[in-house]
């Protein structure tokens, strides 16, 4: 029996392909729910969720929540606005200015200086996958691993 090889290159589809996938699972998604409703409905009803119908939409609530709602919006565009003009400024303040420095390469005898070990080991350490480096200057309790 001769073998399927699949081939999957998503790169190679046209935008079009894409859109015309995309929209019709959506499409398919919302009459999948919309023919779930009815039972979602009867299972919240059981549940008790039919209080919160009467005090939402019956005793038109639901305008406090669109006031709610409205007022929230006009917060968190307030807040954009506030940090997008932060970072127009900062933008004339600094510009393209790159004033980070970078760190300078450190060699084997400069490592092996400041831990003051031998440049060999320091070598052995840094090819290793995992170093135990003991804290301080105590002594070796027992059963205790050691790099060195």
């Amino acid at each position: 029996m001769s073998e399927i090889k699949i081939i999957d290159k998503p790169n190679l589809k046209r935008f079009t392909k894409n859109i015309s996938e995309w929209s019709f699972t959506t499409v398919m998604w919302a009459i999948y729910l919309y023919l779930i409703l009815p039972v979602l409905n009867v299972i919240l009803w059981l549940l008790g969720v039919q209080i919160i119908f009467m005090e939402v939409i019956e005793k038109s609530m639901y305008l406090h929540l669109l006031n709610l709602l409205e007022n929230l919006g006009w917060c968190i565009l307030i807040v954009f606005g506030i940090l997008r003009i932060w970072g127009y400024y900062n933008y004339i303040r600094f510009g393209r200015k790159n004033r980070r420095k970078e760190a300078s390469c450190v060699t084997i005898e400069q490592l092996a200086e400041f831990f003051e070990l031998p440049p060999e080991q320091i070598l052995r350490l840094q090819s290793q996958k995992e170093v135990f480096w003991p804290m301080g200057k105590t002594e070796k309790h027992a059963g205790e691993k050691s790099a060195f």
